[in-house]
């Protein structure tokens, strides 16, 4: 329990943001193209304990539901008493920098420990991050520390796996082929239909 309240007072649920705080599988939308992610998701949630600390890569095109699905299984599992943490990559990047201040209460190796001790650990939009050295060594740290702990991981990306290779560097991505059951989610971006519907209901009006 005190591990829990540890890890919860540094990444809590509400890093999902009000969009996805209550995403459920139920209120995703499936569309052509996202049937195998979506049924991947699902039996992930249903048999976790079986994955024995398999992890997941979902990647796709910008926009049709990864994080949808990614945040659906934070909330399931979360209900479960398993310790999700959901962290967007560009955002934990920028909140590991911020410990470098001084005046932060937080602190890197408080942050790397949460990481490195929850149940799950989803990686939202890896790739989307600008590539440094600096980036390429944390990322392999938290990958190859879960990794050595035989933790899962699941990863969102918005690229090909060619193209995450070479943003996120071979150490880290050969970890990830390793150990990631890889699942495309072939679906179009609904961003763009609930646009679509959007100016077709304005002109209707």
């Amino acid at each position: 329990f005190a591990k829990k309240r540890e890890i919860e007072k540094l990444f809590s649920i509400s890093n999902l943001g009000e969009r996805f705080s209550k995403s459920t599988f139920e209120s995703f939308l499936d569309r052509n193209g996202s049937e195998t992610a979506y049924k991947v998701a699902v039996k992930y949630v249903k048999t976790f304990k079986e994955w024995n600390g398999e992890s997941l890569l979902l990647w796709g095109e910008p926009g049709n539901g990864k994080t949808h699905l990614a945040a659906a299984i934070v909330n399931e599992l979360s209900k479960k008493g398993y310790i999700v943490v959901f962290q967007s990559v560009p955002e934990l990047l920028q909140r590991i920098r911020s410990t470098f201040n001084s005046e932060n209460k937080e602190n890197e190796t408080q942050i790397m420990r949460a990481l490195l001790e929850c149940d799950l650990l989803i990686l939202d939009d890896i790739g989307a991050e600008k590539t440094t050295e600096w980036v390429e060594e944390k990322l392999f740290n938290i990958i190859d520390g879960r990794y050595r702990k035989e933790l899962p991981t699941l990863y969102t990306s918005n690229l090909e796996p060619k193209e995450l290779k070479n943003q996120v560097g071979k150490r880290s991505y050969d970890r990830m082929v390793e150990t990631s059951l890889t699942v495309k989610n072939e679906a179009a971006s609904y961003r763009r239909e609930i646009a679509k519907q959007r100016l077709q209901r304005f002109i209707e009006v």
